[in-house]
């Protein structure tokens, strides 16, 4: 218990003195950085959108968050399936290419990405972003997937398929509910990525946009001077989300890593 304290005390202050810091001015923060505020009040979340770009940097990473989950979740379990159940040496080459993608570092296919997007007119727009998110994360959920969907009894879904249904209605109305448990661990693990994330946004959105909340909060850091109460507050609202999603299904997420490792 004594370690655990430690440990819940080291990860909480930076979380604490950024909350502290979100009621405190700009002229308290540079006069003493370590400081208590002298009084609680909202002027900083008020002037955090009324002064910048931050409403429309959230609404920018709900929509790159939500639009890339719903279209993962639509399309890679039914890769991994067919992968699966195809069986073969296509599906096997597929397959590698697959996981080959989980090694290629992101930096390697930056640029041609830019050039690629600026020649048909995306760069600098959120489908550029969803697309470059959408192409990475989907080997990690092939991988993922593939390891579990070979756990599933192929009976179950020869049992489908007498009864008259066809592989598609089969893999919605059979095999996917089988899938929650690791469809919600993949569903966490991605949506906390995405709305995290800095560097994709950094590079695929100008400062023509507001890009997302991290570039936004980014942007307030400045060569000479930074707002250093905005950013703390911004950090603070940025955090709020991911805390709750993962608060609100951390038990979903621990079953389905667990039964997505035994099902490997």
């Amino acid at each position: 218990m004594v370690v655990l304290a430690i440990l819940v005390i080291i990860v909480a202050s930076p979380v604490m003195y950024a909350l502290l810091n979100s009621f405190r001015s700009y002229s308290e923060i540079t006069i003493d950085p370590m400081g208590l505020p002298t009084q609680f009040t909202i002027d900083n979340y008020v002037q955090l959108f009324q002064q910048t770009d931050y409403g429309e940097a959230l609404l920018n990473t709900l929509i790159i968050t939500v639009v890339t989950v719903i279209l993962l979740v639509a399309i890679v379990p039914m890769a991994a399936y067919g992968i699966e159940r195809v069986g073969g040496r296509t599906s096997r080459f597929v397959y590698i290419l697959f996981i080959a993608g989980l090694m290629i570092p992101f930096q390697v296919r930056m640029i041609p990405l830019v050039k690629g997007f600026d020649d048909v007119g995306l760069y600098s727009t959120l489908t550029s972003v969803i697309l470059v998110h959408l192409g990475g994360s989907a080997s990690f959920g092939i991988l993922l997937y593939c390891s579990f969907i070979k756990g599933i009894p192929i009976e179950v879904e020869e049992a489908a398929n007498m009864d008259g249904a066809g592989r598609l209605r089969t893999f919605w109305s059979i095999v996917f509910p089988m899938l929650l448990p690791v469809t919600s661990a993949f569903v966490i693990i991605q949506a906390l990525g995405l709305w995290n994330d800095f560097f994709i946004p950094l590079v695929f959105l100008d400062s023509s946009s507001a890009g997302t909340i991290n570039v936004a909060i980014n942007r307030m850091v400045g060569l000479l001077t930074s707002q250093w109460q905005l950013i703390y507050t911004g950090a603070i609202l940025a955090i709020i989300p991911a805390v709750a999603i993962f608060a609100a299904f951390q038990r979903y997420f621990i079953k389905g890593m667990s039964i997505g490792a035994v099902k490997g």
